[in-house]
């Protein structure tokens, strides 16, 4: 299902047009992993004007799947030669603050896509991450390394946290 949340100022849509656009998304699948934790995930992509939902899974597939499949579910869908943007509930065991979940924003931009669609992702960010109140940290990856389950723990968990692993419900 493809939702347009923004579209350039070269389309013809009014200012007005693409505020609406905008909240619909943020009143749709977005608030629903939010506050509702309905879903685990939602990846965005570029397609053609517009900034669309490209998947999203839901809290109970990701059940399902288990904490490390479902990370590895999200990261497949970056591809190598586009870019896209993606929104992870993230949990985490702080120790004795128990159980935390964080809302990260992920501009993936890889070396292998080519210029303009770098740029296009990179310049379009802001339009899309205004959108989305509530995320806790914002990641910027260039290539797999950066997206790795690791790296990312390292970037957003407090000293002493440990990685939330939970195995797959049949």
């Amino acid at each position: 299902m493809a939702i347009a949340i923004w579209k350039n100022s070269g389309d013809g849509a009014s200012d007005n047009q693409r505020e609406r656009d905008m909240e619909r998304l943020n009143k749709g699948k977005y608030e629903e992993l939010k506050l509702r934790r309905k879903y685990a995930y939602i990846v965005y992509k570029i397609e053609g004007d517009s900034i669309v939902i490209e998947k999203s899974l839901t809290s109970d597939e990701a059940a399902r799947l288990g904490s490390e499949a479902t990370y590895e579910s999200f990261i497949a869908l970056m591809p190598e030669s586009e870019g896209r943007y993606g929104v992870y509930d993230f949990e985490y065991d702080s120790g004795s603050d128990g159980i935390r979940n964080k809302l990260i924003f992920f501009l993936w931009a890889p070396d292998t896509a080519k210029i303009k669609s770098r740029m296009i992702y990179a310049s379009s960010k802001q339009a899309i991450r205004q959108r989305l109140d509530g995320i806790s940290t914002e990641i910027q990856c260039t290539d797999q390394s950066e997206l790795a389950f690791e790296a990312v723990f390292q970037n957003l968990a407090p000293n002493g946290a440990k990685p939330l692993v939970k195995p797959p419900k049949a």
